[in-house]
């Protein structure tokens, strides 16, 4: 019991239980309590007409009390004479003191006790009380109590019904989130309505979409990174193998070389794999001001000798701007940016990069390469997704997620389209903060 007035339903309850039974029980309480006024004073009247009946009679008739009383209908009121004061058991002291000091006096009746009059004569005293106006009463009191009954019985009821046809929502929504905590995020409830409890509902089918998404994002993520895994530690076994048999020096060394590449392929994983897990907790960055363009002429001369390699001919516009970031973050987007375009830029090709600063800072760089399939460009952004072989040869996927996330940090825009000649073209927008 202790617990269930504690609960929401039990609280729920008592208040509307409180709300909904002092508006039905108040007025028909009032209504019994004026009728009973009314009966108790018609009563008191009849009362002092009987006494006043019998002792006329006792006076003009110089009749006895007994021979008065036999001229009186005693079923409907009841009249005693008591020759001492002293016999009449149901006075306090304070009515007895009103009595001596008057001739008379009425005691109004109460819910359980009917009215008294009593006269002091010339022998004794008159004591008259109901008898039919008590039997009036007590079917008064007996039908207060019945309606009264009813009264609390239909409010119960009510109540009850309203509590349940509440709390039977909330109680879905709670086993629904015991699922989910078992992780069953395939749970869904059907509510209709446009109050709180089905917003409510609406949200919480929400929150398992998403986690049901993440979810399965998460399974997708442990099968890829398993797999990346497996590949480059597959490789470096049998290459392994190989070595302990082949006496050749020259394959020796070529495995030795594919070993090496494959153990880089793995750290490059691994290292992109804890900077995603880091970025995806980090919520606040460390902004410093800098200037851009330095930034990435920095990163060219640092991919110097790839871009030499394939002889590519620079087209920059890197006027001189200031920014407040965090530099190191930035300086990772612009190396693999610029490192993907290099790669997938042809022989002698042209690699543009270009900065401007308007409402906002944009930075674009386009390739001459193969450029990016259709069906692929919404999904360059997701996690391992890599796309046709032409544009994934030696990645994993998790580079332009990476990317993604630092420019989400700065409340940023990167956007990827193929270039309407040849190529792809990268943009990037960042709205600077005012200095």
């Amino acid at each position: 019991m202790k617990r269930f007035v504690r609960s929401i339903s039990g609280r729920f309850f008592v208040i509307l239980f409180g709300l909904l039974l002092l508006p039905l029980l108040l007025p028909f309480i009032m209504t019994v309590w004026f009728q009973f006024q009314e009966v108790d004073q018609d009563l008191n009247n009849q009362l002092q007409q009987r006494t006043d009946q019998i002792e006329r009679l006792m006076q003009d008739q110089n009749l006895s009390f007994a021979e008065a009383s036999q001229y009186m209908d005693q079923s409907l009121i009841e009249t005693t004479q008591y020759t001492s004061l002293n016999q009449v058991q149901s006075l306090s002291s304070s009515e007895r003191d009103q009595l001596q000091q008057k001739d008379e006096i009425t005691i109004d009746g109460t819910w359980l006790e009917p009215s008294q009059y009593i006269r002091q004569t010339k022998t004794g005293y008159l004591v008259s009380t109901p008898i039919a106006g008590q039997r009036i009463l007590d079917g008064l009191r007996t039908s207060a109590g019945i309606g009264i009954v009813i009264t609390i019985g239909v409010a119960f009821i009510l109540t009850w019904l309203a509590v349940t046809l509440v709390t039977r929502r909330i109680r879905r929504i709670s086993e629904a989130a015991i699922e989910v905590t078992n992780g069953n995020y395939d749970v869904s409830i059907k509510e209709g309505g446009n109050d709180e409890v089905a917003l409510l509902v609406e949200n919480f089918n929400h929150m398992t979409e998403a986690l049901r998404r993440n979810d399965h994002l998460a399974k997708d993520l442990v099968a890829s990174i398993s797999h990346e895994l497996k590949t480059p530690i597959a490789s470096i076994q049998g290459f392994s193998r190989l070595l302990q048999t082949e006496e050749n020096s020259d394959k020796r060394q070529q495995y030795l070389t594919i070993m090496e590449q494959e153990s880089t392929r793995l750290s490059r994983l691994t290292s992109n794999l804890v900077r995603l897990s880091r970025l995806d907790h980090q919520t606040i960055i460390e902004r410093k001001r800098y200037r851009l363009d330095e930034q990435l002429r920095t990163c060219l001369l640092l991919l110097e000798r790839q871009w030499t390699e394939k002889s590519l001919r620079l087209k920059l516009d890197l006027p001189e701007v200031s920014v407040e970031w965090e530099e190191e973050l930035m300086q990772h987007v612009w190396l693999n940016l610029l490192e993907n375009a290099i790669r997938f830029s042809p022989e002698s090709g042209v690699l543009e990069v270009t900065l401007s600063e308007g409402e906002n800072i944009r930075v674009t760089i386009r390739d001459e390469g193969p450029g990016i399939a259709e069906q692929d460009l919404p999904y360059v952004f997701d996690r391992f997704y890599q796309g046709e072989q032409s544009r994934a040869n030696e990645g994993h996927g998790l580079g332009l997620s990476i990317v993604k996330r630092i420019i989400d940090l700065h409340d940023g825009e990167l956007t990827i389209r193929n270039h309407s000649e040849q190529g792809a073209r990268v943009i990037v927008r960042m709205i600077e903060e005012e200095k």
